[in-house]
């Protein structure tokens, strides 16, 4: 096979710059080979400095040909604060110019140069899907070009409101609902691949880059900030694309609740499992089980000690 057919081209859109696993996520993207980048949108309150922090990522990666684009900052039917400095957001990020080109432009431009010949795009959500339910709602003709949407959120096998869902459940319902092929990692799952202090202080052994002090000054600010260290949510979803025969699936019937006073943003599975049923309309795959150790053992090898 070469290395042709084995590429996946792929835009990641993430909330980068609060939690840790955003950044981890998109440096971890960078390092598999058979991932072509084609661009980075930015998504949820202040969505001009989140791009800024995917461009020193980038620019310290040596991977200043991938375009950035911010996204929008606002829920669909939520005002956020669209002013607030992510945690992570260093003075030395502010000095890059942000493009002028929204992601939903950026989104038509890729997704309209598609070909029959060439390979559909895969996009990597690890953010509320407000840009995402944007691009399905006002742009439909270019959903055929999309090969997967690949997520981190949702929880389906818990009652736990997840924070990309809930941040804009209306979104999520939009994605959820659009017939584009849905591969999800959840909680279920994400909250056992725990990047601990003991990955840290191995990581810290081996910080001897520019990028790997980036990403432990982000581990550190996000401890600073939450008292928690990095789970690897985000790039489990990286992993679940690239290696997706190293987790378990299952495919499901997913709705989004939107009226709970306590369920609001819960993704809800369909009865069908509870009954040993199969889902005869299942509309998205999603990840039940895996080696957990063994991938925090990988993530912690090809980011920190291995390159």
């Amino acid at each position: 096979m070469n290395r042709q057919e084995i590429m996946k081209k792929i835009i990641i859109d993430t909330d980068i710059g609060d939690d840790a696993d955003d950044i981890l996520a998109l440096a971890y993207a960078l390092k598999c080979p058979r991932l072509e980048l084609l661009g980075v949108t930015t998504v949820f309150k202040n969505t001009l400095q989140r791009a800024q922090m995917a461009q020193h990522l980038l620019a310290l990666s040596g991977r200043e040909d991938v375009p950035i684009h911010a996204g929008e900052g606002h829920s669909l039917k939520t005002k956020n604060a669209v002013e607030e400095k992510p945690c992570q957001f260093q003075q030395v990020m502010a000095s890059y110019p942000v493009s002028s080109v929204s992601a939903l432009d950026f989104y038509e431009q890729v997704l309209s140069n598609k070909s029959a010949s060439i390979e559909k795009v895969s996009i990597v959500a690890i953010g509320p899907l407000t840009n995402l339910a944007q691009l399905i709602s006002q742009k439909p003709h270019l959903i055929k070009n999309i090969e997967q949407i690949v997520l981190m959120g949702g929880c389906y096998y818990r009652h736990v409101n997840e924070w990309n869902i809930v941040c804009d459940p209306e979104a999520a319902d939009i994605v959820f609902n659009s017939g584009i092929p849905i591969v999800a990692v959840g909680l279920d799952v994400t909250t056992k691949c725990q990047f601990t202090h003991h990955h840290l202080e191995q990581a810290k052994l081996h910080a001897d880059t520019p990028l790997k002090q980036l990403l432990l000054d982000s581990c550190d600010a996000w401890f600073e900030h939450s008292g928690f260290t990095p789970i690897l949510h985000d790039p489990l979803a990286i992993h679940a694309l690239v290696n997706p025969s190293s987790i378990q699936f299952t495919a499901e019937k997913i709705q989004v609740e939107l009226k709970g006073e306590h369920t609001r943003g819960m993704t809800v599975c369909s009865e069908d499992g509870i009954w040993g049923r199969v889902s005869d309309s299942p509309n998205a795959q999603i990840a039940s089980n895996l080696n957990y150790e063994e991938f925090t053992h990988h993530f912690l090898n090809e980011i920190f000690i291995q390159s």
